[in-house]
């Protein structure tokens, strides 16, 4: 399926943590007794016919996909009665790839270890909730890399992919790699695991017909528990006679969609007619049809006998709250269990008739959804940006605070729904809900419970908490502070703050918005604007400041919906002459409507192309641009470390009771014990400190103190550690109680009196490595 991939840049990260699974109720171990088989053109289990409707998942088999992102999409797919799943091929190097950039496959007979431990991580909860999986080798397409990067890596054209004996042996090498692995989670190799329903060639391969029977004939002399389906693109080459024919494909899988402009009744049909008695037949990919013509697709492959037929596509949940949900002209991708925001592309109606039809291809009336597990809340700043972890098949959340961790409990938020999307490689916690009720100056502590369509509850999440409401300065088109120049329209959309707001879509048309401050001091910098699917890509925002403008360019169909979004944290030195103003552009409507500012303690997203708040004690220090980079603010600018051996940089204040958050990414991992990270409480020279760490060499998060020559180890956790991953560091100072958590998860709690106040900083070791987005906070 290439529309999509058209209208979505691909980048590079994984983050995985084992850890985070136990915030979840432990799951019963599932497995499968028999693999998938065929008898002619039939798919069996067992004795038993197999047949199935499932979905795509192009983001699953990721190489910056979360563990907890596996979990919640394999986990939804699950309780909704999907029990197959097709992930996209293996994401491959490009000439292209700019550095820091990491794929499954960095080159010939070179593989990328912790991506595939994110695959083994995949099967491993495909066998506990009963998930089988379709697996293509290769993409057609580039857009993660496909056949032409494979040919390039010998010098090759895209051509010779098909032919080149050596191109061919480096992919047979490939595939003797993934057949043979061992998982390391459970210890059992793929070619070995029930939950691979089948291997495919690839996706929408333009393949010859002797390339399919060399690969077919290699694949099965690796594996024979197995079976395999061809990638050919039969809207191009139409089935091949050659795949009919060879007794090493199992499975013909094309693919149809409502703008390929064919009749799907006939279509549909013809094909099961072809592979009658010789292969099974599974719809790969099917999508945009309406709700009607969807039931018709269900219907007629449940009734001429078809295998299967899978959706393009399902979409899980933000590993930092919200969800992954790039739509896609007319229809959109499916969240379990569909959100009224996704149901313009009919969201809902689909997903009910994907479950009816799972379940009646079984002889089986369709259930309730199950109770949904506890979310889990992420540890947050401000009470306007209240964030968790959604779960799986959950429809709303209900949020409650009391001012003591152990109640009494208050009903703040009800019916409170998730359904706000993130940008992929965001890297602070999704806000979805503001207790716009709290009072200033006054600490709570919060929790949240989820529930599904039907009413019923999960039991409650984590508690997090004290979080002082701060007062912040909110300047709306009403407020005085707020002028606009060119030409604007009124709006009432949903989510617009006090229930209106402001659009434009005439280039050059500019709203402004003063706070003109009397206390100078660093704020952040929220913005807030309604959610619609036509709203801008590419909203300009300045934000001018003590002298400097900060330009940031977000994209107004993320993080929509009412919530606040940061896009800045910067030093206001107070006036009038202060502001933050939105300019215009094309390709959709600029939505204007209030922008909150926050006190903060310190804050530096290096957009005035400036390090000056930093002073370099030893390594490279520099700001760049990283074109990978897309989280709060949508901007490319970073400082980097490039140096060998230790590197540290530290800002001119010091602090005692505060919490640190920042993002980084490491651009190699060559050494031993290479490490990046954050430090604090330490002295001018950082003989003294607490550094809290990524050691990507060892895979774990790290917390050690330096007294003097001294390093001691106070406390670690394991972790995947990937570079060309960005990953959100949170260490909290409360006394002699230190924290530390990873993309929202607490890693780290030990407590420790050595050291009391000073500097913090950054550090890294034998690392190249980039920082985004640090902010210092009292709370």
């Amino acid at each position: 399926m290439n529309k999509w991939l058209k209208l979505v840049t691909l980048a590079v990260m994984l983050l995985t943590y084992d850890s985070f699974f136990n915030l979840w109720p432990a799951r019963a171990q599932a497995g499968f007794t028999d693999y998938i088989t065929r008898s002619g053109d039939t798919l069996m289990e067992g004795t038993s016919t197999f047949r199935f409707t499932g979905t795509n998942e192009p983001l699953l088999n990721r190489a910056w996909t979360d563990p907890s992102e596996i979990e919640d999409a394999i986990r939804a797919a699950s309780s909704s009665g999907i029990n197959v799943i097709r992930l996209y091929p293996f994401e491959v190097r490009m000439s292209s790839d700019p550095a820091g950039t990491f794929r499954h496959v960095m080159g010939s007979n070179n593989y990328n270890e912790s991506a595939f431990r994110l695959l083994d991580k995949i099967v491993q909860l495909a066998n506990q909730y009963n998930i089988r999986l379709i697996v293509p080798f290769v993409d057609k397409y580039n857009y993660i890399g496909g056949i032409a990067d494979w040919s390039a890596f010998r010098g090759k054209t895209v051509n010779d992919f098909w032919s080149d004996p050596t191109v061919k042996q480096d992919f047979k090498n490939f595939i003797q790699f993934v057949i043979n692995r061992t998982n390391t989670y459970t210890g059992v190799q793929y070619k070995s695991d029930k939950a691979i329903l089948a291997w495919q060639l690839g996706n929408e391969l333009p393949s010859t017909d002797s390339w399919v029977s060399e690969m077919a004939a290699y694949v099965k002399s690796l594996d024979s528990n197995h079976l395999l389906a061809d990638g050919g693109y039969v809207r191009a080459q139409g089935i091949r006679t050659n795949a009919l024919n060879d007794i090493n494909i199992d499975i013909i899988v094309p693919h149809i969609y409502k703008y390929h402009n064919v009749d799907m009744v006939t279509k549909l049909n013809e094909w099961k007619v072809k592979t009658k008695g010789k292969k099974a037949l599974i719809i790969g990919e099917f999508g945009d049809y309406s709700p009607t013509e969807t039931e018709q697709l269900l219907d007629i492959v449940q009734n001429n006998e078809t295998s299967g037929a899978m959706f393009w596509g399902s979409m899980h949940h933000h590993k930092m709250g919200g969800w992954h949900w790039p739509p896609v002209g007319n229809w959109s991708y499916l969240r379990y269990p569909g959100f009224a925001t996704g149901d313009w592309a009919n969201e809902s109606a689909t997903i009910d008739l994907l479950r009816k039809y799972a379940y009646s291809m079984k002889g089986l009336a369709v259930p309730l959804w199950p109770t949904p597990d506890a979310p889990v809340m992420f540890p947050v700043d401000s009470v306007h940006t209240l964030s968790w972890m959604g779960v799986s098949g959950a429809s709303t959340y209900d949020v409650e605070r009391s001012t003591s961790s152990s109640g009494p409990w208050t009903a703040v938020g009800s019916d409170v729904t998730d359904d706000v999307t993130a940008p992929r490689h965001h890297t602070f916690t999704v806000p979805i809900f503001d207790d716009a009720s709290a009072q200033d100056g006054t600490s709570y502590y919060y929790r949240v419970r989820a529930k599904n369509v039907h009413g019923s509850y999960s039991t409650y999440s984590n508690i997090i908490g004290p979080i002082k409401a701060k007062s912040g300065l909110i300047v709306d088109e009403e407020s005085s502070g707020y002028n606009e120049t060119g030409t604007w329209g009124a709006s009432t959309l949903g989510g617009s703050y006090n229930g209106s707001s402001r659009y434009s879509s005439t280039n050059g048309s500019t709203a402004t918005w003063r706070p003109n401050f009397t206390t100078p001091g660093y704020y952040n910098v929220y913005v807030r604007y309604p959610y619609h699917q036509g709203s801008t890509k590419y909203a300009q925002y300045s934000v001018y400041h003590n002298g400097i403008t900060n330009t940031v360019t977000i994209n107004q169909t993320n993080i929509a919906g009412g919530q606040w979004r940061l896009i800045d944290t910067v030093y206001f030195a107070g006036g009038p002459e202060e502001y933050v103003k939105l300019t215009t552009v094309g390709g959709g409507s600029n939505r204007a409507d209030a922008v909150m500012f926050e006190p903060q303690n310190f804050g530096d997203s290096f957009q005035n192309n400036s390090i000056g708040s930093w002073t370099p004690l030893s390594g490279s220090w520099s700001l760049t641009n990283d074109i990978s980079h897309d989280s709060i603010p949508l901007d490319n600018s970073v400082m980097k470390q490039s140096g060998t051996g230790i590197a540290e940089t530290v800002i001119n204040s010091t602090y005692t009771n505060a919490t640190i958050t920042l993002a980084l990414k490491a651009y190699d991992n060559h050494m031993a014990n290479a490490s990046s990270g954050l430090v604090a409480r330490a002295n001018s020279d950082f003989s003294y400190m607490y550094t809290l760490r990524i050691n990507y060499d060892l895979n774990k998060v790290q917390l050690y103190k330096k007294l003097g020559n001294s390093w001691t180890k106070i406390g670690e956790s394991g972790m995947i550690a990937t570079p060309g991953t960005w990953y959100q560091l949170k260490f909290e100072m409360k006394g002699s109680s230190l924290k530390a958590y990873v993309d929202g998860v607490k890693k780290i709690s030990v407590s420790d009196s050595s050291l009391t106040s000073g500097y913090i900083g950054l550090r890294t070791y034998d690392q190249t490595a980039v920082f985004d987005n640090i902010l210092v906070s009292s709370n």
